[in-house]
């Protein structure tokens, strides 16, 4: 699982680590920061910081290959089967 370090300052500019921080949320990577800082940025009463574990994005198909096909997808719907009118 890839970890995020989603972080906000109270005030806008506030440099904690290096960086001025935004009053948005920002993510960066948590291989950005050493342990050290992470502990710093949490104990920062200026910011307000996450350390979030993300899943793991789903693999893609190989190229050439399709995707699984929804179901849904197989069956055409009843305007669209041909010869077949609506009243």
């Amino acid at each position: 699982m890839p970890r995020v370090v989603r972080i906000r300052s109270k005030k806008a500019g506030f440099r904690r680590c290096g960086i001025a921080h935004p009053e948005q949320w920002t993510e960066y990577p948590a291989k950005r920061f050493t342990d050290k800082e992470i502990e710093r940025l949490l104990a920062e009463p200026m910011l307000q910081v996450d350390v979030l574990d993300l899943p793991d994005p789903e693999p893609e198909a190989p190229e050439g290959e399709d995707a699984p096909a929804d179901p849904k997808d197989k069956e055409p719907s009843p305007k669209s089967q041909p010869g077949k009118k609506g009243k």
